[in-house]
């Protein structure tokens, strides 16, 4: 019998934590065994290195597509060092080009193209939020002019408000049109449900997953890497550089332990481990406040798990546009105590006191509750191990084969509907 074809696309500016999910999806054992796994992709060059180092960039059925969009467009103007005015200015026939559906026209006709071509048994479109990458929603329109096949719709973030009439509509039609979407926590349902107005019987619960590579180099290593004693207390967060993250936040609890001497400079240090449009502006800050000996800015690192592995604290600070962040899961794996916000679905698998601590989003306190909680998992080594461990029993809800399994169940439960 003939496996059925399962259709993937996903689309981001840059390759992150949505695009390694797809990664998992494509070498995920129970799923290949069953279907026939296609992958399509709005190709440029930074998701082009990410398939490289996922290893897949050379799988037989990948379809890589030149799709117009603004978005990897506008996040390396806003990686420049330059004023916003000129950033802005910059971006303006760009802007037009898409809003006067220059950029639609083009990626209609090349999805139409794609799918008459592959004929999927079902599509499975993956997002990082709503309404998200535009050509998501472009993709549901092409299946509708064409095949006309089941579509599973994921949406790895909390959804936005809907802002005017015609999103409404376009809205409407997307709904109508998806036979279920997928979210990996209760908190982005609920945000689907409550500012798109989507039904929630059509939304269904798959919690992330994130495999665990073997670590390439040890704590001796990376200490050494970063030339710090290797008795030394290393925090390590691994995110995109930006407000969202929350990494600004987690440099001035720190220079606030610094300056009140709870902690020393020369003992306590910190990784942040990513790129992004903020780079340039906390490098400066931190440069600013004499912390570039104890706070390090390292970029994007394909071995990024050697230094969660490594670390003595996991921190990720995030204020909003979150979900259930894959590097949270793999901290949980490598049996690190974690310190993180209380919402989204980060809330749903960190407990605190349990297997983490969570803070609450409260930007007017953040910083010094965050200040406040590095200080007594550094003190309390005792408590870092208890959380430790609880966290690696937490991991086996997000292992591979239980996310396959899942999506194995939704895959067949929409097809056959």
């Amino acid at each position: 019998m003939e496996k059925k074809k399962i259709l993937i696309f996903s689309d981001c500016y840059i390759y992150g934590g949505s695009e390694k999910l797809m990664a998992f999806l494509l070498k995920n054992e129970v799923l290949k065994q069953n279907y026939t796994l296609l992958y399509s992709y709005r190709t440029h060059k930074e998701y082009e290195v990410g398939l490289k180092n996922e290893n897949i960039s050379t799988r037989a059925n990948n379809f890589p597509l030149f799709l117009m969009s603004n978005n990897t467009l506008f996040y390396k103007i806003n990686c420049l060092s330059i004023s916003k005015y000129w950033k802005g200015a910059i971006k303006v026939p760009f802007f037009l080009a898409q809003k006067f559906r220059i950029y639609f026209l083009w990626n209609l006709l090349t999805f139409i193209y794609l799918l008459i071509k592959t004929k999927p048994d079902l599509i499975h479109v993956n997002n990082g939020g709503y309404p998200g990458a535009i050509t998501c929603n472009t993709l549901v329109v092409a299946n509708f002019l064409t095949i006309r096949t089941k579509v599973i719709y994921q949406v790895n973030n909390q959804a936005l408000s809907c802002n005017s009439y015609f999103e409404r509509i376009y809205d409407n039609f997307i709904h109508k049109n998806v036979n279920c979407f997928i979210n990996a926590s209760l908190r982005a349902k609920q945000q689907l449900v409550e500012k798109r107005n989507f039904d929630s019987n059509k939304v269904f619960l798959v919690d992330n997953c994130v495999p665990l590579p073997k670590v390439k180099m040890n704590r001796e290593h990376v200490f050494k890497e970063l030339n710090i004693p290797l008795n030394s207390f290393l925090i390590v967060e691994v995110a995109f550089l930006s407000e969202r993250k929350g990494q600004k936040f987690l440099i001035d609890a720190l220079n606030s332990l610094y300056k009140k001497q709870l902690i020393s400079a020369e003992k306590v240090y910190c990784a942040f481990i990513g790129n992004g449009e903020q780079e340039a502006f906390l490098r400066n800050y931190i440069n600013e406040l004499g912390l570039s000996s104890s706070v390090f800015l390292l970029g994007y690192r394909t071995n990024s798990e050697d230094f969660i592995a490594a670390c003595d604290l996991f921190v990720l600070p995030s204020i909003r546009d979150e979900d259930m962040p894959l590097v949270v899961l793999s901290a949980l794996g490598y049996g690190k105590p974690i310190i993180s916000t209380d919402f989204a679905g980060i809330s749903q698998v960190i407990k605190t006191n349990v297997n983490g601590v969570l803070i609450e989003n409260k930007l007017e306190t953040f910083t010094n509750s965050l200040a406040n909680e590095v200080y007594r998992l550094y003190i309390d080594s005792a408590l870092r191990k208890e959380l430790g461990t609880s966290a690696k029993k937490t991991y086996v809800n997000f292992s591979p084969k239980a996310y396959g399994e899942k999506l194995k169940q939704i895959y067949e439960q929409i097809y056959a509907s």
